[in-house]
């Protein structure tokens, strides 16, 4: 029997969680057959150049998988070229693949044979910090809104949910969602409940029906309620990761997102003040990979649910240029933060100091022991001088 396409329906407040959603929850002796074999599988990762997905082809293939790599264009050696540099030593095991996530059927074929597929690509992230902004704007126009970014990440969504029920094969999908979709945009809830786990929701009266959170939390919604529908053909775990840093792998990530603000920092230039204040709350980007392979491996979760990853560490942004030259005390570092999106620095507001992330959860289900704060901070720094080419301000 074929599959009907994944329509995306209209959500304005996302509260529900995901189990509410699930009309016949996948059953746990489907769960267990979902499980990522530790060696000899197939698997897909989309966005296989950027931060995450680059480290989940590192861990996939040091297990003895075989990986097909998709990226947006396997031409543009800008951005692929250190997967290419990989591909000798894989013995016939990294492939890569031109993919356009927003393009219906783009999965179709590379879906086909795979066991699991980790999707850390996302539409938002095409506007984030250091990204090119020429080729943003090329898909999605000049006056981009945030309802367009909403849209193009469900429909890309949909269009996923497609290609894996169109595989025979697909078992599993390991989705990378955000630290944003479990955070309470209410910030008075900091002031009586400040645990960050996997019970918390945005809220979408604050931040916005169509926001970064709300968008991510509707996106968690949606893979699940599908694979809830699939018959027990395959099953969804969702990862929620903090700030990402680490050591990057190819020059072109040295200056996007958080390790591109990092990379700022040991220039001189002041990284721009989080809302409210807000410290990073840390992760390392192999710790991410490492704990969503760990998760596909796993036969004891159940679809649809999430996991937070964060070491736990917290720092605010001016105090990342102090650290940094404890490490690497020839560096002349920031020590101030610059104007955010408030457009002036304000107080930190005080309720973060009692803020914190919990990740126990995740520590349980696959015992992952997370990087140490100066290992992470230390090999970031080291990576972006030596791979990607940043020139650091010296004293």
């Amino acid at each position: 029997m074929s599959q009907r396409p994944a329509t995306v329906q209209p959500r304005r407040r996302v509260r529900a969680l995901a189990s509410h959603l699930c009309p016949s929850p996948v059953s746990q002796s489907a769960v267990y057959k979902h499980a990522l074999p530790k060696t000899g599988a197939v698997v897909a990762v989309t966005g296989a150049a950027g931060y995450i997905g680059s480290w989940l082809v590192v861990k996939l293939l040091e297990r003895g998988h075989t990986v097909r790599a998709c990226v947006r264009d396997t031409a543009n050696d800008k951005k692929v070229g250190f997967l290419k540099a990989m591909v000798p030593s894989s013995n016939g095991r990294l492939t890569l693949h031109s993919a356009d996530m927003t393009a219906k059927g783009a999965y179709d074929q590379i879906f086909e044979g795979v066991h699991t597929v980790f999707h850390p690509a996302e539409v938002f992230m095409s506007f984030g910090n250091g990204r090119d902004m020429k080729d943003a704007r090329k898909d999605f126009g000049e006056k981009v809104t945030l309802k367009a970014m909403h849209d193009n990440a469900m429909q890309s969504s949909a269009y996923i949910v497609d290609s894996i029920n169109k595989s025979s094969t697909v078992k599993r999908l390991v989705y990378t969602a955000s630290i944003a979709s479990i955070m309470p945009t209410n910030m008075k809830t900091w002031l009586t409940d400040p645990i960050v786990d996997e019970s918390k929701e945005p809220g979408a009266d604050r931040a916005g029906e169509h926001s970064y959170a709300v968008t991510k939390r509707s996106t968690e919604h949606f893979f699940a309620y599908q694979a809830s529908i699939s018959g027990g053909r395959w099953s969804v775990i969702t990862g929620n990761p903090g700030d990402i840093v680490g050591p990057v792998l190819s020059p072109h990530q040295a200056h996007e997102t958080w390790q591109g603000k990092i990379a700022g920092i040991i220039q001189g230039q002041p990284s721009p003040q989080e809302p409210a204040g807000r410290p990073w709350m840390l992760v390392d980007a192999r710790d991410v990979a490492e704990a969503e392979v760990r998760l596909a491996e796993s036969s004891e979760i159940q679809s649809g649910e999430r996991f937070m990853l964060t070491s736990g560490d917290k720092i605010y942004a001016e105090f990342l240029g102090p650290r940094i030259m404890e490490l690497f005390p020839q560096y002349d570092c920031a020590t101030t933060v610059a104007p955010g999106m408030a457009g002036k620095v304000g107080r930190s507001e005080p309720f973060w100091i009692r803020v914190q992330m919990r990740n126990d959860k995740v520590r349980k289900a696959t015992g992952l022991d997370f990087c140490t704060f100066d290992d992470t901070l230390r090999e970031t720094v080291e990576s972006l001088v030596k791979i990607g080419g940043v020139k650091p301000k010296m004293k």
